[in-house]
């Protein structure tokens, strides 16, 4: 695909792969300005479900205005068959090594990461459309001079997006089939564990629950050996309270989480807009210094589920490592001489 042009985009490198498809880095022909391509594999291809979702990535995001959702340029099709997505292309780190490298992060940074998710969601909420997988993979973390700590999040992947009404001309094919389950366990509303149509806006609130408390303690509210057990504790065990893991944080952010953590829908946060406003009514100090994000560049994940990050050559380690080993020899060589 190397030197192949996409639509409108020339491709340059291979930034990223997964088991359904690649993902490159791409300059638009005549403006020269960057993106990502994704590009399924030639065999999910052949799957119009699987093409189906892939589209409706594409649909869903592009039809919701907001900086902290990822832009998507085009999409369609090679002349092969094989199904693309022309996106935004950023580097920065994902949630999930975020959280990784921290531990438990900072409350003030944890806020604004959850202010923007939910200033994101609210946005996609109000056009009807409900992520429905929801989880730190696909967060993703930028540089942003203008935003507080000079953090900024994405949003990725929503292939499994419900589309809401006829607005974004939804395909008949997509919808749930009665009693089917689609999202990642740990982060999913009791209501999607079991299965059905009756998901709406405030399942990704719940996941904005479980993605905060995260956040804030280190791991997610439940946790199991399996994906099945995980779900039967979001269905029947009551929500973990803040305060049982970081009792030093706020009573409002604990209450807050609680709201969002509630197995019923109807007495969880009511709202995206509802959610961001209580949120900012908790006494946490405003993010005044730079956050600082890991130093290696990353690219989104290649597909749901499936993520791949900027790969470096075999080359450059076995290089670093032959230099090292050259040197310490001369440094001793020089030592015994002396």
């Amino acid at each position: 695909m190397i030197g192949r042009v996409v639509g409108k985009y020339k491709i340059r490198d291979q930034i990223g792969e997964g088991g359904m498809g690649v993902v490159y880095r791409a300059e638009h022909v005549t403006l020269g300005s960057p993106a990502a391509i994704k590009i399924l594999l030639p065999q999910f291809t052949r799957d119009s479900v699987v093409v189906d979702r892939f589209f409706t990535e594409a649909k869903a995001t592009s039809a919701i205005r907001h900086v902290s959702i990822v832009q998507i340029f085009d999409y369609g099709r090679l002349p092969n068959g094989q199904a693309y997505i022309a996106m935004e292309l950023f580097r920065g780190e994902d949630l999930t090594s975020f959280i990784t490298r921290h531990g438990v992060v900072d409350p003030k940074v944890a806020a604004q990461i959850a202010l923007q998710l939910l200033s994101a969601l609210e946005a996609a909420h109000l056009i009807g459309i409900v992520h429905r997988d929801l989880k730190p993979d696909n967060v993703f973390l930028v540089r942003d001079p203008s935003a507080p700590g000079a953090i900024r999040i994405k949003i990725l992947d929503f292939g499994i997006a419900k589309l809401v009404g006829d607005q974004l001309g939804t395909n008949p094919k997509l919808k749930t089939k009665g009693g089917s389950i689609l999202g990642t366990p740990a982060y999913m509303a009791p209501e999607q564990c079991r299965g059905g149509d009756e998901v709406d806006a405030r399942a990704d609130l719940y996941a904005v629950g479980c993605i905060l408390f995260e956040m804030l303690t280190g791991r997610p509210p439940f946790v199991a050996e399996g994906g099945g057990e995980t779900m039967a504790m979001h269905i029947y065990e009551p929500a973990p309270r803040l305060h049982q893991f970081a009792p030093g944080l706020p009573v409002e952010l604990d209450a807050l989480l609680a709201k969002l953590l509630a197995k019923s829908p109807d007495d969880r946060t009511p709202s995206a807009a509802y959610a961001l406003a209580a949120l900012e009514r908790v006494p946490i100090d405003p993010l005044a210094s730079e956050v600082q994000l890991a130093g290696r560049p990353t690219t989104q994940p290649a597909l749901p589920a499936d993520v791949g990050h900027e790969r470096i050559p075999r080359w450059i380690p076995i290089f670093v490592i032959t230099v090292a080993v050259v040197i310490a020899a001369a440094a001793a060589f020089f030592i015994g001489m002396s």
